[in-house]
């Protein structure tokens, strides 16, 4: 494998990388994909060591060890978004974030992170990504520090990479989270009913409850010190990477290193189907063009420092997600953006030369 970039050995030193997967993933298909992507690394002469995943979120104390004890400069995560996001919290939570790459394996259900930064995904794709570390071409993402209060306390700490949603989104999770496990106990059901597959199938019982009972919220939120109010929402979003569910784009303009995340309303049923089919990136439809019919969807808006205020009927909290994994929910959100704290190693062409390095500050932890 012969290397384009400026290489992978800048970022190791003397140490060797740590690649973080799960090996009984996907009913245990993932120890041979571990299996072959290490083979990979092997022949791009990416020295490395394995760390499995653990439960609970103690993947985050491992990849934290790994840098701090081990010293570890290269850590790859293999899986989905969820792997990243332990990963990256593990990167961040040590003394040496500034210092430390993170490579990219993508092999997960939606894979947001990746395919936001022009990776392939998928066992088939090991042979390219693997290519794409080696070359060691490296940006900066930001990340989002949330705090959520109910009833003026606070109950939760945390941080995301790629999105966070109050509303029927994070309620369709809990939704899919249940039937996965159900469907898990039914012999030969689980390879046929998994992943997207039941994701979509728990949005659209979601979807099709809201025309029986009113799961509409309203929304204050504060942008940058600017008002926003949303009198009835069925979701909110908000974005750090650009791709969304691995097929939605819902504003173009968005970067995943310009300091800010982009809060993105769902005002109703056909401001939810303008973003479904206008925000796809595979399909030639955009929003415009659904407006010129009288679709309309509801903009996105970007900023540093969000704060938003949730109410709904019967003093219900609505649901809330980050990353596709459930969180406590609560009545009031607060969102800082700092900027360009991750290192992500990246094709070449997901490289802007007029970039300058990031900081390295953040000082920040997930509880």
């Amino acid at each position: 494998m012969t290397r384009s970039g400026p290489g992978i050995d800048r970022w190791l030193g003397d140490q060797a990388a740590v690649l973080v997967a799960n090996p009984t993933a996907a009913s245990g298909k993932a120890a041979d994909w571990i299996r072959h992507a290490r083979a990979l690394l092997d022949e791009a002469k990416v020295t490395h060591r394995f760390v499995a995943t653990e439960p609970e979120g103690a993947t985050i104390d491992r990849v934290r060890e790994a840098i701090d004890d081990g010293g570890a400069r290269v850590v790859i995560y293999m899986g989905g978004d969820g792997t990243f996001a332990e990963v990256a919290k593990g990167i961040l939570a040590s003394d040496h974030a500034a210092d430390v790459a993170m490579g990219m394996l993508p092999t997960g259900t939606a894979n947001d992170q990746g395919k936001s930064f022009g990776l392939d995904s998928g066992p088939w794709a090991l042979e390219r990504n693997v290519s794409v570390i080696a070359d060691g071409y490296t940006v900066g993402c930001d990340v989002a520090k949330l705090t959520i209060e109910r009833g003026l306390e606070l109950v939760h700490r945390d941080l995301f990479f790629d999105s966070f949603s109050v509303g029927l989104g994070a309620a369709s999770l809990a939704t899919r989270n249940r039937d996965r496990e159900r469907v898990g106990r039914i012999p030969g059901l689980g390879k046929i009913y998994r992943d997207q597959l039941v994701y979509i199938g728990a949005v659209a019982q979601r979807f099709f409850e809201s025309y029986l009972v009113d799961i509409k919220f309203e929304l204050d939120a504060v942008i940058d010190g600017v008002v926003h109010h949303f009198p009835s929402l069925l979701d909110v979003i908000v974005k750090n990477t650009k791709i969304f569910g691995g097929e939605w784009i819902f504003d173009p303009e968005t970067e995943s290193d310009d300091g800010m995340v982009e809060l993105v309303p769902v005002a109703g049923r056909r401001d939810m189907t303008a973003k479904l089919i206008g925000g796809m990136r595979r399909v030639p439809i955009g929003v415009d063009d659904l407006e010129k019919v009288g679709i309309e969807h509801a903009a996105a808006i970007a900023g540093k420092r969000l704060e938003l205020s949730v109410r709904a009927e019967g003093g219900i909290v609505p649901a809330a997600q980050i990353d596709g994994e459930e969180i406590p929910a609560g009545d009031r959100y607060v969102i800082d953006v700092v900027a360009r704290a991750l290192r992500l190693i990246v094709p070449r062409e997901h490289v802007d030369p007029s970039a300058t390095d990031h900081s390295g500050a953040f000082g920040a932890s997930s509880e």
